[in-house]
């Protein structure tokens, strides 16, 4: 019943106008994260195969929602592989994030689409079904396999064959309350057998290919009738029915991570393809561990071949072993196909354009460094004058996590100065990719740079939708006890974005920070040299007493108008707002009514951040102006509606000067910007 209307006798009711949605802000905490991981969703059967080149079928790359560092582990694994992924991402979390998106990485073949998933264990079970593990990886080597096949009996009897359309080829006639799907397997017992005999050599196996409803020649009504594809058993010499029961599939496949096991559990399966719940269909839509493999069309590609005795069918080694295939990850498996081509919004980096919630990313295996050996310690006594605090290795060493292979393909020597330059490439074609889909980029200044090439690096930027961090962050290991591991700065000031935001808004700068689990730096920056860093606007982490704090919150923007990153997220939201928000416009009637509707809408967005304080102004006339033109202006449907924002920037200098004169009168000023507040008094 519509709400607000009291229906009574029969007739015609006015319904009350339905409200328009109301415009609202939309959060910005979210970041997506980008790099290699040992597990996780790749090569995913595709939704929409006309976004993908002629003849593939699955799409390398998938963004998969976080909530979580534990759900983390639980779809991409720990820290057994060689990338930083996982440290980044454990870093977000523990900065209080609440929400993120994880791209994995793998390589894509080249030449032909691939007809299966490279690097992916196989199973096959002894009725010839062959499975596959979901995804690439040394990880499906530990699973095992378990099918069985359960029964139940069904209230249905063997029809005799008829002549009519309706009635023709094999059938049983069902009782009320049996329910049996087209693309069912029945086994069928002759009359006489029981239905725990399962050595009944006589029993015969069917698929039900149709349901048909067949009227009742001498009575009211119809009789529901399962076509089968084969002639059942018929009805003994005094009228006895044959025994039917229905054959469903229970499988059950567990994963013995020695770290963190896993299993699922899916009763009921179909063992046909054209069952709702067929093996095949339940397999590639719910499971985390496995899949088919559609195998020239034989058993696994669709129908399950079952013995007439239903023995429990179990693999518990794999027939071909999984392959950690990290160590072959280019720079264009990281990007994905150019911007424009088909395949964009199926491959790498390029994914994400497809993931509205995004608004901040980070890809931490943009490259990877060169693994040195590790120089012994020396044992320095306390009392000795030679103690010092323990330091971090040398630039360029971190360990790689017990892989068995490095990123050799991604690995740049950073002190090389032509391959120094490859890293900004990386890092410009990033920014582009943000620029593009309208999110922040994160950029890790390359780590064991002397302050001037930190200058000459930062040199090569400008853009406000970019922001970088120095110098990179050490935090304990996954190990406990054992050495600090390199954690990239962005990951953190991810983090340190989204606690703001989730605790202050989106005008509060994510500065002034700090950084939690985090115990030092890979590199100290004195004073001198944050000062010239700053101005130039790169986000420093800086050593203090109580931790490690953010001490920075601005773009890489040669604007000064947008060198500050809570100035350009709240630019970006905005524009959010406008392009999601307003749709319901389109289409409207052009007039007085959809210009006033906008006005309303976008006024209470805009009134809800000056709440907030995201604005300069103390009056609304001061902090924004809203222009709706008149439909057909700029042509034919066409409305024009031009927003304009004074935001406001995060204060960054405060200098007190206390000033004491001859006469002994006490002076103190405080400037805050460009306004300068003094009180005056008098000595004592």
């Amino acid at each position: 019943m519509p709400d607000g209307i009291a229906l009574g006798a029969p007739g015609v009711y006015i319904a009350p106008p339905v409200p328009q949605p109301r415009t609202a802000t939309e959060p910005m905490d979210v970041a997506a994260f980008v790099g290699v991981a040992p597990r996780g969703p790749a090569y995913e059967p595709a939704d929409d195969p006309s976004l993908l080149r002629e003849g593939a079928r699955f799409v390398p790359s998938v963004a998969v929602p976080v909530d979580s560092w534990d759900a983390y582990l639980e779809a991409f694994g720990g820290f057994s592989g060689p990338g930083l992924l996982p440290h980044a991402v454990a870093a977000y979390f523990g900065q209080g994030g609440r929400r993120a998106y994880v791209l994995r990485i793998v390589h894509r073949p080249g030449g032909p689409p691939v007809a299966e998933p490279p690097g992916c264990a196989r199973y096959r079970l002894p009725n010839g079904l062959l499975l596959r593990a979901r995804n690439e990886g040394s990880w499906g080597d530990r699973l095992t396999v378990q099918l069985r096949f359960v029964t139940r009996v069904l209230a249905a009897s063997v029809r005799p064959l008829g002549r009519g359309p309706d009635t023709a080829g094999p059938g049983l006639l069902l009782q009320p309350g049996a329910v049996v799907p087209v693309g069912s397997l029945l086994r069928i017992r002759p009359a006489g057998r029981a239905p725990g005999d399962d050595a009944t050599p006589d029993a015969v196996l069917c698929t039900v290919t149709e349901l048909v409803r067949v009227g009742r020649p001498d009575a009211v009504g119809s009789d529901l009738v399962a076509r089968l594809d084969r002639v059942p058993p018929a009805p003994g010499p005094l009228g006895e029915q044959p025994v039917v029961e229905l054959v469903e599939g229970e499988l059950t496949v567990v994963d013995h991570d020695p770290e963190r096991p896993r299993a699922e559990g899916f009763p009921g399966l179909g063992l046909r393809t054209a069952h709702p719940r067929s093996l095949h269909a339940v397999l590639l839509r719910e499971s985390r561990l496995l899949a088919p493999v559609d195998d020239d069309g034989a058993a696994g590609a669709g129908d399950v071949s079952v013995p007439v005795d239903l023995p429990a069918l179990a693999a518990g080694s794999p027939e071909c072993c999984g392959e950690d295939r990290w160590h072959l990850v280019t720079e264009q498996d990281l990007f994905g196909a150019a911007s424009g081509e088909e395949t964009a919004a199926t491959e790498g980096i390029e994914v994400l354009a497809g993931v509205p919630e995004v608004a901040t990313l980070v890809v931490p295996d943009l490259y990877a460094l060169p693994v040195h050996v590790t120089a012994t310690s020396i044992e320095v006594g306390a009392g000795s004058p030679a103690f010092r605090s323990c330091r971090p290795a040398p630039t360029g060493t971190r360990l790689a996590a017990g892989a068995a292979r490095p990123l050799e393909l991604l690995v740049l020597d950073v002190t090389d100065p032509d391959q120094l330059q490859q890293v900004v490439t990386r890092q410009r074609r990033l920014v582009e990719v943000a620029e593009r889909t309208q999110v922040v980029a994160l950029l890790d200044v390359p780590p064991g740079l002397r302050t001037a090439q930190v200058l000459r690096w930062r040199s090569w930027f400008d853009s406000s939708c970019a922001a970088a961090y120095h110098p990179w962050l050490r935090a304990p290991g996954p190990v406990p006890g054992g050495p600090l591991v390199d954690v990239p700065p962005s990951a953190v000031a991810a983090g340190v974005i989204a606690r703001c935001e989730l605790r202050d808004g989106i005008s509060r700068g994510p500065g002034n920070e700090r950084a939690v689990g985090v115990v030092d730096l890979a590199d100290l920056v004195d004073d001198a040299a944050h000062a010239e860093l700053h101005r130039l606007g790169v986000d420093v982490f800086r050593l203090r007493p109580d931790g490690v704090w953010l001490t920075g919150a601005r773009t890489l923007s040669g604007d000064p108008a947008l060198r500050q990153l809570t100035v350009r997220r709240l630019l970006l939201m905005l524009v959010r707002v406008l392009r999601r928000q307003l749709a319901w416009t389109v289409f409207e009637p052009g007039g007085g009514a959809l210009r006033a509707g906008l006005r309303r809408h976008l006024e209470q967005v805009l009134r809800d951040l000056a709440d907030d304080g995201a604005f300069a102004g103390a009056t609304p006339e001061e902090s924004w102006f809203l222009l709706v033109g008149r439909p057909d202006e700029e042509g034919p449907g066409r409305l024009v509606v031009q927003v304009g924002v004074a935001p406001a920037e995060p204060m960054e200098f405060v200098v007190v000067r206390v000033v004491l004169d001859a006469e002994g009168a006490i002076e103190a000023g405080l400037d805050v910007g460009a306004a300068r507040v003094t009180a005056v008094g008098g000595a004592r």
